[in-house]
């Protein structure tokens, strides 16, 4: 019901802001999310949140990707769906700053524990998985998956893409490539979503094309382990390749996948830094270490460059929004096995104090 999805969202707003977080990505809400998540991700949750914005109750900043079709849809639905909300308005923004739709959600793949992330490599027993849009061949598939993105570019939007199997992170960024060359727009700011698996190839592409993704630490720290059974200690030592990444000049920015995993991004900066797995504490790839600077940008400048705002948010210096939270420790100096407890005792948003361990 509407009341349940605007005390969910009120909720979420009140765990973020003890945790410190004053923006985040609703990373695919529309019509195609009436199916999914109990229609958690359906068109009126979009609804309830202008509701929110014009209540003064929302309390982080909000980035919104619109999500046309569901997960197995065709380019043609998908053109057709994305066109009607584009014509009736609904692709727009409430107030760009508190709450804006930045652009359009697609799924590629699925996922790597039930083996449908598409990878270059069959999967241990077999199967390398495959595009989740409609088509019988992977060929047919890859056509339609760069039917739909040549149509979201063309028609002026951002693509946020779920995709997370090597070979889909290839398909989707030579399709992002091919929709900027035939289309050229400056300051597209593309983006994969998750991108496990990206390869030097993706990242090439990525890079020269000033396009980015959002990796998710919090789940490398939370299944690790889980995934060699699936692709191999090596590939699994290698998901999430921050460093790479980083080094090739791709925008990586970070997020929690919430409800995936606890939105919490102390735990992914120690990860990003250490590397290390939730279950057994062991070491995951040590090669893909980053710095802290680095793991902090990724969450703060990079994740504002996403959201069209490195200009007046993701950094503190004059003439910037007052967003910000305040540690009860020195991140610098800390042990990274401690910076997941170090408490958030103040969250400012826009100047407006939103959390306050002394007052709450």
């Amino acid at each position: 019901s509407r009341q349940e999805r605007t005390d969910a969202i009120r909720s979420t707003l009140a765990t973020l802001a003890r945790l410190g977080v004053t923006s985040y990505t609703e990373p695919g809400l529309g019509p195609g999310g009436d199916g999914i998540m109990r229609g958690g991700l359906g068109a009126q949750t979009l609804d309830v949140y202008r509701q929110l914005l014009s209540d003064g109750e929302l309390t982080a900043r909000v980035g919104v990707l619109v999500l046309p079709t569901g997960m197995a849809s065709t380019a043609e639905e998908f053109a057709r769906t994305l066109t009607a909300l584009d014509d009736s308005g609904e692709s727009g923004d409430a107030d760009p700053r508190r709450l804006a739709i930045h652009g359009v959600k697609i799924f590629a793949d699925g996922i790597v524990p039930n083996k449908t992330a598409w990878m270059h490599e069959p999967y241990l027993g077999g199967g390398c998985g495959s595009l989740c849009v409609g088509g019988g061949t992977d060929a047919e598939r890859i056509a339609e998956i760069d039917a739909m993105i040549r149509h979201a570019h063309a028609a002026g939007h951002q693509l946020g893409v779920h995709v997370t199997g090597d070979r889909a992170c290839d398909a989707v960024a030579d399709s992002f490539a091919a929709a900027v060359d035939e289309r050229p727009r400056p300051d597209a700011r593309h983006y994969l979503i998750h991108g496990d698996f990206l390869t030097p190839h993706s990242m090439k592409v990525l890079a020269a094309h000033g396009f980015g993704v959002n990796m998710n630490p919090t789940i490398k720290w939370t299944v690790a382990d889980m995934e060699e059974e699936f692709v191999g200690v090596e590939r699994a030592a290698y998901a999430w390749p921050y460093r790479d990444a980083i080094d090739a000049g791709v925008r990586v920015a970070s997020g929690s996948d919430a409800p995936v995993t606890y939105p919490d991004w102390r735990q992914g900066v120690a990860t990003m830094v250490l590397r290390e797995s939730k279950a057994a504490g062991r070491v995951s790839g040590p090669e893909q270490r980053i710095g802290l600077a680095e793991a902090i940008r990724t969450y703060t400048i990079d994740a504002a460059w996403q959201d069209f705002a490195d200009d007046w948010k993701g950094s503190l210096e004059p003439g910037k929004v007052a967003d910000l939270c305040v540690l009860d420790g020195d991140l610098l100096a800390a042990d990274p096995h401690d910076i997941p407890d170090l408490p958030v005792v103040l969250t400012v948003m826009d100047g407006q104090v939103v959390h306050d361990t002394l007052r709450d």
